[in-house]
């Protein structure tokens, strides 16, 4: 494994047990994600500023915001990592409101696809990208109507942010749904996967083989992605373009290290989030080794909201699921 890969298995670690410490009773996962997040700017977690983004979450909405919902704690990491964690707050709110005039319905998918918003464009922009991420929706919608729903509004809050034209996404988004439908079967995950790749200008077939080919390492290596959300992460491990054999392999080595940290073993963590969470932290190594033009393509500005989507939808599942336990006790 190399040396940099391992630094930041170790101070994902960390700062799981410093956020273990102080925000013990909320969802596990959460305090994971807000582990990797701030392992992923390679910083030490500030417990401190979390709280104090919980706060100004609290002091500037009602008591039924959907910012006090699920994503509450996830929101308040992402605004801890930004100098002006209240002015972004304020920014998400007025771009939350943009996009239910639009016709975005309110729930946490809204949340994290306002925050992205917020955390990337200046208010000036705020309609405009609203606006032409309805626009990527609504073909979206139009393609997939079964299919298509609110998890998909932080795609196509990316998709507005990287200004990608809607019929020229829209048919990208085809082509690669259609071909990787050949070797994946859940249709919700495979358009959640072609949408992550219609951020790679690279000629569709070969984008789509990487990803089979990347299935198969993972697989060979026992290190498979879920079948679910947590599938779009290999088009995020596609647009490294790095050798499938070289990334499953250090992807492995990963997961096996992290598998011996207190709080990611058998009894913490399923396998597939231990796979994903090993997979951020290589994906994101090589963000730091890649050379500049590549490191500014889509994956520098988007991972971080893609695994905060892939999240939002595995802590979504487990409150339905307990909410569902508890009704029928």
């Amino acid at each position: 494994m190399r040396e940099t890969v391992r630094n930041k298995c170790d101070l994902f670690a960390d700062n799981y047990k410093e956020l273990s410490k102080k925000f013990k009773w909320g969802y596990t996962i959460n305090n994971k994600l807000g582990s990797l997040l701030y392992s992923m700017d390679n910083r030490a977690v500030d417990t401190d500023a979390i709280s104090r983004c919980r706060k100004i979450i609290k002091d500037n909405t009602g008591v039924f915001s959907q910012f006090k919902d699920i994503t509450n704690f996830t929101v308040s990491v992402m605004l801890s990592l930004h100098s002006e964690p209240e002015a972004v707050f304020k920014g998400a709110l007025t771009v939350y409101n943009f996009m239910k005039l639009e016709g975005f319905h309110a729930s946490h998918y809204l949340v994290i696809a306002a925050t992205s918003i917020a955390q990337k464009a200046e208010p000036y922009y705020y309609q405009q990208i609203v606006r032409e991420a309805k626009n990527h929706y609504t073909v979206m919608k139009e393609e997939h109507p079964w299919i298509t729903s609110c998890d998909d509004y932080g795609f196509a809050a990316l998709l507005a942010l990287a200004q990608k034209p809607v019929s020229q996404s829209s048919r990208e988004m085809k082509n690669c749904y259609r071909l990787l439908k050949e070797s994946f079967s859940f249709s919700n995950a495979v358009q959640a996967l072609a949408e992550v790749l219609v951020f790679s200008e690279e000629e569709t077939a070969a984008k789509c083989k990487r990803v089979y080919e990347l299935s198969q390492a993972l697989k060979r290596r026992k290190c498979k992605l879920g079948p679910g959300m947590e599938l779009s992460f290999l088009g995020v491990l596609a647009l490294l373009k790095a050798n499938s054999e070289q990334l499953a392999d250090e992807i492995a080595e990963a997961t096996q290290y992290l598998k011996n940290k207190k709080g990611f073993g058998y009894w913490s963590v399923t396998s597939r989030e231990r796979v994903l969470f090993a997979s951020a932290l290589v994906c994101n190594d090589y963000l730091g080794s890649m050379n500049k033009e590549i490191m500014e393509m889509t994956i520098n500005n988007n991972i971080i909201e893609i695994i905060v989507a892939q999240q939002v939808a595995t802590i979504a599942a487990a409150s339905a699921s307990a909410t569902a336990a508890s009704s029928a006790t």
